[in-house]
């Protein structure tokens, strides 16, 4: 990248970060496509495609004031995308484990009453996620590039530029508070995890 190619997304970031919607009207057209063809690659479905860049889009305007970017906008808008795609995978799976165990266990009179158990999974999701949302910053940004980015410690202490015991610090942190906030549904993290 050349230099001023370099200080010219600075200069854009930076402009972002103050909120100027030109800057981020200017991130967003440039990225959109590039995003797109990426996630088109991974998922074969666009109205989940466009759903994963709109929000990927909206957090980056709701957190442009903590938002550090180390590398470039590209970069980082790339790898939250691939971070939201490996969530929504593992999401998938875990939804499949739960459905086949539902499956297994479901006494044949109730073999056609599957409402309360998507409920549940339903109500168990959005559950984790606010819980993963009330995180302190680092430590919610530590926990996702490990559980949604697939990143070793050391790749999230480089990245986050901290050591690797501050990293692993943050991590059983984040695992105790989750812990904590679904405690109310710890016989159903049992069956599925």
């Amino acid at each position: 990248m050349s230099v001023s190619k370099k200080m010219s997304e600075i200069d854009i970031f930076q402009k972002l970060k103050s909120g100027n919607i030109k800057a981020f009207e200017q991130i967003y057209h440039k990225y959109w496509p590039k995003l797109f063809d990426q996630a088109h690659r991974r998922l074969a479905d666009d109205e989940i495609v466009k759903e994963f860049i709109q929000d990927l889009f909206t957090e980056l305007w709701q957190n442009r004031e903590t938002i550090k970017i180390h590398t470039s906008i590209s970069s980082y808008l790339h790898q939250a995308l691939k971070f939201k795609i490996y969530n929504y995978y593992k999401s998938q799976q875990v939804q499949e484990r739960y459905k086949q165990f539902i499956d297994t266990q479901r006494p044949p009179h109730l073999t056609n009453n599957i409402t309360e158990e998507r409920i549940n999974y339903i109500d168990l999701h959005q559950a984790l996620k606010h819980s993963i949302e009330k995180l302190p910053n680092q430590t919610k940004l530590a926990y996702k590039l490990k559980q949604e980015g697939g990143l070793t410690y050391s790749e999230i202490a480089a990245t986050l530029k901290i050591s690797t015991s501050t990293v692993e610090k943050h991590i059983m942190k984040a695992l105790k508070l989750i812990r904590e906030e679904l405690k109310h549904f710890i016989w159903l993290l049992f069956i599925l995890f």
